[in-house]
């Protein structure tokens, strides 16, 4: 049973390569002149400036909608919004040291990495109101959070 099925997937692999191959001549043999002729609803200006571009005009041209400037513009600022966000969740660097181990950790790329140890430490300090969970996370907390490694960063104990 398996043979006739490996022979069945052969003979459509080898059939969907020869289409493919025949496909590209046949496409070849379409596109044979050099020269494409130019429509006849393009107007082109007869001496362009070098500072000017080349203006075409077709007869079939319609003008934008106001509504979808609008919407442009509000994409524009939505987009500068986020990347102004993203800057600020950026989590500090460095590392940090377990008073009661001594082990040295990194911080995290995000709180959701971090050592339990530091989020506890976070909490102790006073940095952080409580040890978040993953769904409770927005900008403003991380922004806490961020604050918080820094001044915990800062502190003799945690060095």
């Amino acid at each position: 049973m398996t043979e006739i099925l490996f022979i069945f997937v052969t003979l459509y692999a080898a059939y969907v390569i020869h289409q493919n191959t025949r496909g590209d001549k046949d496409k070849q043999a379409d596109n044979s002149p050099l020269i494409k002729p130019i429509p006849t609803d393009v107007v082109v200006e007869a001496k362009p400036k070098v500072t000017e571009k080349v203006v075409t005009k077709s007869k079939s041209v319609k003008p934008k909608p106001k509504s979808t400037e609008k919407t442009v513009a509000k994409k524009k600022t939505v987009v500068k919004k986020e990347t102004v966000a993203q800057k600020t969740i950026n989590m500090p660097t460095g590392s940090l040291r377990d008073p009661k181990t001594g082990d040295e950790v990194k911080i995290a790329s995000s709180y959701r990495m971090l050592r339990r140890w530091v989020k506890d430490a976070l909490v102790t300090e006073g940095l952080v109101d409580k040890v978040y969970k993953t769904n409770e996370l927005n900008a403003t907390t991380q922004r806490k959070i961020n604050k918080g490694l820094n001044a915990l960063k800062k502190m003799d104990k945690y060095q």
